[in-house]
């Protein structure tokens, strides 16, 4: 029984974990297939090359962006890697690296008035070919029309909330198992 007491709290926070991976990876997947169900879309850059270790400048004005963003980029080859980092009109920064030759950013639209700028780096080992559209998050806006796939974003944040709510718990149950069975021990001698 001891040995059980001892091992539930690392169980659960294990568990805990895995829930945690698994919404993030959901989060990531409504994401991928996001494209057809976007509203609004404009291109910002139409299949531009990018040549090793060099970058592409652009912009975006506030005109073309609703309450909430996404911005999406598509590689060519799929294996090519880039950075994106962003400068919004109020001065704040973002960062994101593609992955698999995909890479997306949700951008809430600023109060300031002005123009994101964006630079696109080449970090890969081969020229790559970009292609940048944005249009409005449907997820996060709550215009999507698209069925189940509209609550995957709030199901995936809610996983990620639970696993950690849950780990916290897992390590919290391991510490009180782990200092009674100490004070147990301590009692027998």
């Amino acid at each position: 029984m001891a040995k059980w007491s001892l091992a539930r709290g690392p169980i659960i926070a294990g568990i805990a974990l895995v829930v945690v991976v698994i919404g993030a990876n959901l989060f990531d997947s409504a994401y991928e297939s996001v494209e057809p169900v976007l509203k609004n879309k404009q291109t910002i850059i139409d299949s531009k090359t990018i040549p090793l270790n060099q970058f592409i400048n652009s912009t975006i004005p506030t005109g073309y962006l609703r309450e909430h963003n996404v911005l999406l980029m598509h590689l060519i080859p799929l294996s090519g890697s880039v950075k994106l980092f962003g400068i919004e009109p109020s001065g704040m920064t973002f960062e994101k690296e593609s992955k698999n030759g995909f890479l997306y950013h949700i951008i809430q639209k600023s109060k300031s008035e002005g123009i994101y700028s964006i630079q696109i780096s080449n970090s890969g080992s081969e020229p790559v070919q970009a292609g940048v559209i944005i249009g409005e998050d449907p997820y996060l806006s709550g215009n999507c029309n698209s069925g189940i796939e509209c609550y995957t974003v709030q199901a995936a944040i809610g996983l990620v909330i639970v696993g950690i709510i849950t780990f916290i718990v897992g390590i919290l149950i391991g510490a009180r198992d782990f200092r009674k069975e100490n004070k147990t021990r301590q009692n027998q001698f």
